[in-house]
């Protein structure tokens, strides 16, 4: 996008975390498997980013992402979504893995979310994800 002002706010091995300026959204990019605390640090990150930018939008760019374990899967079902809709966030964008393993275990966590509170999109790029998000 021209004139998009991305700020890399948190970068390790395993996940990447942007904030985008123009459509104040945050973007996460996973890569590979994921250990527990790995995970927690990462989202716990991008609430804050959340709560630093008032943005009630994230893009989750899975596209290199591995299978999400199930106990990161309760966390978010158990503790994550709750303190973050108490935030503000309300919805995401997913760009889908090549990972088939990847895929199932993301679906399960958005089927285990609240169709009432959040609105979620499934996308195979990034860039349609943005388009989306821009409209919400």
């Amino acid at each position: 996008m021209p004139n998009e002002k991305i700020t890399l706010e948190y970068n390790k091995p395993k996940c990447k975390i942007y904030y985008y300026q123009s459509i104040n959204t945050i973007v996460l990019e996973w890569f590979g498997h994921v250990s527990h605390e790995e995970f927690v640090e990462a989202c716990d990150f991008l609430l804050e980013l959340l709560i630093k930018y008032k943005s009630s939008k994230m893009i989750a760019n899975n596209l290199k992402s591995e299978v999400v374990s199930s106990k990161n899967q309760d966390w978010l079902d158990k503790v994550w979504f709750s303190k973050a809709y108490k935030h503000g966030y309300r919805t995401s964008a997913i760009v889908t893995s090549k990972s088939i393993f990847n895929q199932v275990t993301v679906k399960q966590i958005v089927d285990k979310m609240d169709k009432e509170k959040y609105k979620v999109q499934f996308f195979t790029n990034l860039q349609d994800a943005i388009e989306w998000i821009k409209t919400v």
